[in-house]
């Protein structure tokens, strides 16, 4: 039986270059990742006091209204980088991350994932009375820590067009707009 998890947080900085960020190589907004393939990544997760390493796909974004999305897919790995057959806290999840930005300027970081308990009926039967806590809290971590990445992007790529402006442009006897 998959269980649904969703979760949301608010983001700060320039909606412009937050979404540069979020639209360009995931391996500088996943937390502690590193390449594997093309299109794969490893990255560790918290879950709990503990940390899992997982092998994770994030596909190519894409819009629909205010929202920009991409596709996001993990699976547990064991140390040594191999298929965990079994993990009793970290299973395999699905689902799509995405990054809201209201006209007003306010910035949502948002994930709404699926995974399945693993155990079968014992393991949906935990999860239902403790390990759901275990999988938001994750979720929870795992946005945080793609907040705080994407948003130091956001400032790289921010700061990169002010200075390419700066040199564009000779006269600085103007002052450089401050961003908030």
């Amino acid at each position: 039986m998959s269980r649904t998890i969703r979760s949301f947080l608010p983001t700060v900085g320039d909606p412009v270059a937050l979404a540069t960020a979020f639209d360009g190589d995931p391996l500088r907004w996943l937390p502690g990742a590193r390449r594997d393939g093309p299109d794969g990544y490893l990255l560790a997760v918290r879950a709990g006091a503990l940390t899992r390493g997982v092998r994770a796909s994030v596909g190519a974004p894409w819009r629909a209204g205010a929202t920009r999305w991409r596709s996001l897919r993990w699976d547990p790995v064991s140390e040594d980088g191999d298929p965990a057959t079994f993990d009793r806290l970290l299973p395999g999840l699905d689902g799509e991350l995405g990054l809201h930005i209201e006209p007003a300027g306010r910035i949502t970081l948002l994930l709404d994932a699926r995974y399945r308990p693993p155990g079968g009926a014992f393991g949906a039967a935990v999860d239902a009375v403790a390990l759901r806590r275990v999988a938001q809290n994750t979720v929870e971590r795992f946005l945080e820590d793609v907040t705080a990445r994407i948003a130091a992007e956001a400032l790289l790529l921010d700061d990169g067009s002010t200075l390419d402006e700066d040199n564009e442009d000779n006269d600085h006897s103007q002052p450089v707009p401050e961003h908030h």
